[in-house]
């Protein structure tokens, strides 16, 4: 299964389930390339995650820690991180990912499965992810355990769905004795700052539209301006205005391509005063003018 765009609610949540309710796992063949962004936006999700870089390096961005992915390697990525994961360089590179809700091993919700080996990871506060290295041999083995999943989504043999079930419940079992035993390898604890950044991303998404500035957004986020710059600059690389433009941007480039509006009607939609500086604006981000993006992918 291949995406093209992350759609998320206003608080970020990915609102596309991750399979289905009988059997809560769905697998993804990652190109970027073909993303509408040229990367996956910011986003969370109930699921846990398991990404494996297969061509060319990735970058994943969780809080403020950037894990780059050559090819061969991966990372899990615990339920409801905020995460962001882009080219390293070349916009061709490619991975896959594994997502399921924590039902698909546990079963119920009540299961002692669930509540003493699941629950006390997916709920942890202190655990965003864990990196994963061919050259460590416990996490060798649950990459090799992934890519075995990866295979049986595509061949579909009978029982398939029983296979991958059973080796996702060796991956697991191979992350909980690792950390049952302290070896607690690329986990890092969490703070505040991720709460604050998806409340004033939150903000912003509502009223990019609107007149906002660097003082109305801290206040969204219960937070000094200072605090405010620093949070963001840490966790997402930049700052609020730098952020406000992008999503100005990306919502300009959804209009140019859904209506016939003029670029001047447009660039006031989405927040812009002028249309010399929308432009300007725009090329920064999407390497082309408004009107030369509406030509090279609108629809026919």
């Amino acid at each position: 299964m291949q995406a093209t765009r992350i759609e998320v609610n206003d608080n970020l949540q990915e609102t596309v389930k991750h399979g289905s309710h009988d059997f809560p796992l769905a697998i993804y063949t990652d190109k970027f390339d073909l993303f509408e962004d040229g990367y996956i936006r910011w986003h969370w999700h109930k699921e846990v995650q398991f990404s494996y870089s297969l061509y060319d390096k990735v970058v994943v961005f969780i809080e403020d820690e950037e894990i780059i992915l050559s090819p061969g390697e991966g990372i899990m990525i615990n339920s409801n991180v905020l995460h962001q994961i882009k080219p390293y360089e070349n916009i061709d590179c490619m991975m896959f990912s594994i997502d399921f809700d924590s039902t698909l091993i546990g079963g119920s919700e009540e299961s002692l499965i669930e509540k003493k080996y699941l629950s006390p990871i997916i709920e942890s506060n202190n655990l965003k992810f864990i990196s994963l290295k061919p050259d460590v041999p416990w996490q060798k083995r649950i990459l090799s355990h992934m890519e075995q999943v990866f295979i049986l989504s595509h061949e579909k043999s009978y029982g398939y769905e029983l296979e991958m079930k059973n080796y996702l419940s060796i991956v697991w079992l191979n992350l909980i004795k690792e950390i049952k035993e302290d070896i607690k390898i690329s986990i890092y604890s969490a703070s505040n700052d991720d709460e604050r950044v998806k409340m004033a991303m939150q903000y912003i998404q509502k009223n990019y539209a609107d007149n906002i500035d660097l003082d109305s957004i801290a206040r969204a986020a219960n937070i000094s301006k200072s605090e405010c710059c620093r949070s963001f600059k840490r966790i997402l690389k930049v700052t609020p205005f730098e952020y406000l433009m992008e999503y100005r941007v990306s919502k300009a480039a959804e209009l140019l391509l859904k209506n016939k509006d003029s670029i001047s009607n447009i660039s006031l939609d989405v927040g812009f005063n002028g249309i010399s500086y929308f432009g300007k604006v725009f090329k920064k981000y999407r390497n082309c003018s408004p009107s030369e993006y509406r030509t090279k992918y609108c629809r026919k």
